[in-house]
């Protein structure tokens, strides 16, 4: 990334398509919390989260990141000779875009310099996104959305397609275990053109999952939006477990146990939370083999062009081809 002076990040300039204003989301954070059930996107809302998931991208705890890193790494120099028609990169909850810009300096090394349309849900994240990959990107578009909406990811692909030549969507980091590894495929192939890619990845799951979540780093993330309402571990504790969640997936649960009546405020709304009740947290799926994640892609009239397994067998980066 450039310095400014003072050693200060210098702040890139780039467009930003708003399909999500912050009184909705202020409004589903509230109804979150007044329904015990706080979804994915909303842990990315909150300076808190931000900083947060920032500070876990860069652990060495955080097994997926590092899975994914080292997977984008190996696979780059052959991807970018593969897909080399492509003009455009459009990551799909990019994050702070260290992923991305994996492949965006890929590409850029084998002379092929891409646009990258940066989607998420926070705009904190794409703003960090947009910095971390303007040395290496053609250009930047913002994305603010919910990919969880139709016409949200409708209005996305047809942004990244207004573009020249094919586009690659990115959804990397095991983000497709937290969209729907069956649903999210299908609602995505209905928008791609025959030209375009999709690249996702997975976990495998195994006795050792539990360990990359219920980890004191992972656990600040996870504490993001409570510590955004004014909780602490004397109002609660957080409590992981997994289980089955049929046809060869599994699901790392997580919920927010209350241990003393608590009143709390969001958004100017008092909300009451009674000692023993619970606050479900978003879950993260995984997959028992590579078949179970690379099938669950299929079905949705994908083809497979590529795979690539970390060295320890419980990670798994593929790449896809509408048919």
């Amino acid at each position: 990334m450039d310095s400014g002076s003072a050693g200060q990040p210098r702040l890139v300039p780039f467009s930003i398509l708003v399909l999500l204003r912050e009184p909705e989301i202020a409004a589903q954070f509230s109804a979150a919390f007044r329904d015990r059930d706080l979804p994915e996107h909303l842990f990315y809302w909150l300076p808190s989260s931000v900083r947060a998931w920032v500070e876990l991208c860069r652990s060495t705890e955080y097994k997926n990141a590092n899975r994914a890193l080292e997977l984008l790494s190996a696979a780059v120099p052959e991807l970018a000779e593969r897909i080399s028609g492509c003009g455009t990169l459009c990551g799909l909850g990019c994050g702070e875009g260290s992923k991305d810009r994996i492949l965006l300096d890929g590409f850029r090394n084998s002379g092929n310099r891409l646009t990258f349309v940066a989607a998420d849900f926070s705009q904190s994240l794409i703003e960090l996104a947009a910095n971390h990959v303007s040395d290496v990107a053609r250009d930047v578009l913002g994305c603010k959305l919910d990919l969880t909406r139709d016409d949200h990811l409708s209005a996305l692909t047809g942004a990244a397609q207004s573009f020249d030549r094919p586009a690659i969507y990115s959804l990397l980091g095991n983000t497709l275990g937290a969209f729907g590894p069956t649903d999210f495929p299908l609602r995505l192939r209905r928008l791609l053109r025959d030209e375009d890619y999709f690249l996702f990845d997975g976990e495998i799951f195994s006795p050792a999952t539990l360990a990359g979540y219920d980890n004191p780093t992972n656990r600040r993330f996870a504490w993001g939006p409570l510590t955004g309402v004014g909780l602490s571990e004397s109002d609660g504790k957080l409590e992981f477990s997994t289980a089955p969640a049929g046809d060869g997936f599994f699901a790392v649960t997580k919920h927010f146990l209350a241990t003393r009546d608590l009143r709390i405020n969001v958004g100017g709304e008092p909300i009451e939370i009674a000692a023993g009740e619970k606050l479900r947290m978003s879950s993260s799926i995984k997959y028992a083999d590579e078949r179970t994640l690379l099938g669950a892609v299929e079905a949705a009239r994908f083809q497979i062009e590529k795979k690539w397994t970390s060295r320890d067998q419980k990670f798994l980066l593929a790449c896809a081809k509408p048919v």
